[in-house]
């Protein structure tokens, strides 16, 4: 969990700056006034904002995004990751199999958990991205100013704008993104790096094709600060009603170009992240408590059973014919014993050596009086005689 929230930040933070200049080119597309349109494309929006503000002005309001990709990047992978391992291995695991499915619905679980969390970031964002002119006159200098604002003047209720359309958005868009993924590299061998970046720049691409006419929907009732709107769907009828059904996919070509790069490099830095840690994990030698309990339940048996149930004399030279009334009360005997250690050496009380305080171990055992060596002698000693 916590190298999944570490990998979410390194690649969350990769993505956003290869991708946010596109990204303000793709709301000031989405937003603009359609009766008198400012851009006549995505490369005249790139240039004329770059002529006007320089190249700072593309990455306006990049701080909103970034303070926010540590948590959203955490709650994203971290739900992800245990949704899918509960579909895998809970009760669900046999209706679902080991199909995509698992993936799409755990993609979708993080799409709901993070999206409370997501809309007020891009809330900030959409504004502090509209606006135009120098630094000295810009009305929000931050994404903490614009968010006190817009709570001033339109409360509690203003800063969640667009909290609904967001979880629509994000249910498919993220269930699709992980899916994706999941089947362009589904393979037996490790990945190469091109793979990671052509794999995950393709399930960026198809998550926004997906999700793109909500997006539209999002963007502009989260830059709607007058009111126009009443909500999600009064501002679908009425874009729709004034600009036609092309108005829901204005600026798609804008957000395809970044969405490649910018998914591309998030899942190649998350995808290495992971790996360089877990081969860093593993290659540092660290007892496992759990496999040195499976390896005394298989020893154990073997260990406390006397060489005179396997051969035809006992421990005292006699004929095994001429006691064996005797060697079939030991066995019974020593069966009973050995369930015993058998189910003994799988519970907590760990019959293993000292390491705590012999070897420098990283557990103790759970009582500190427990002699196991002479409870091992002991023992065989009962089932011998």
């Amino acid at each position: 969990m916590a190298l999944d929230f570490f990998a979410g930040c390194l690649g969350g933070c990769a993505g956003i700056v290869v991708g946010y200049p596109l990204d303000t080119v793709k709301v000031h597309i989405q937003t603009q006034d359609h009766r008198s349109p400012k851009y006549r494309g995505t490369w005249h929006c790139f240039r004329t904002l770059v002529a006007r503000e320089s190249v700072s002005g593309l990455y306006r309001g990049m701080s909103s995004p970034m303070a926010g990709v540590a948590v959203v990047n955490a709650i994203i992978f971290g739900v992800y990751g245990q949704t899918h391992k509960y579909l895998n291995e809970g009760p669900m695991s046999s209706m679902l199999g080991s199909g995509l499915s698992s993936h799409f619905l755990a993609g979708a679980a993080a799409g709901i958990a993070q999206a409370p969390v997501c809309s007020p970031i891009e809330l900030a964002k959409t504004r502090l991205q509209l606006q135009g002119g120098t630094v000295s006159s810009l009305r929000h200098a931050g994404p903490a100013q614009c968010l006190r604002h817009i709570y001033r003047s339109e409360g509690f209720r203003g800063v969640f704008s667009g909290l609904g359309i967001t979880l629509a958005r994000e249910i498919p868009s993220f269930g699709v993104y992980f899916a994706t993924y999941e089947a362009l590299t589904k393979s037996d061998r490790q990945i190469s790096t091109l793979h990671m970046l052509l794999a995950g720049g393709t399930a960026g691409t198809v998550s926004w094709i997906v999700s793109y006419p909500l997006d539209v929907v999002k963007s502009r009732l989260q830059a709607d600060s007058e009111g126009r709107y009443s909500g999600a769907l009064d501002c679908f009828r009425k874009s729709v009603q004034a600009e036609g059904w092309i108005c829901m996919v204005r600026g798609l070509n804008s957000t395809i170009i970044r969405a490649f790069p910018t998914n591309a490099a998030t899942f190649a830095v998350v995808t290495w992240t992971m790996r360089l840690f877990d081969d860093s994990v593993q290659s540092q030698p660290q007892p496992q408590q759990q496999q040195q309990l499976a390896k005394i339940s298989v020893q154990l048996p073997e260990l406390f059973k006397p060489k005179s149930w396997n051969g035809a004399l006992d421990r005292y030279g006699e004929s095994s014919s001429a006691s064996s009334s005797k060697h079939q009360s030991l066995k019974s005997f020593g069966d009973t014993m050995e369930t015993y250690l058998h189910r003994l050496g799988e519970t907590s009380l760990a019959l293993v050596p000292h390491q705590s305080s012999t070897s420098g171990g990283h557990y103790s055992p759970v009582d500190s009086h427990f002699d196991e060596i002479s409870h091992f002698e002991g023992t065989r000693e009962i089932i011998h005689y």
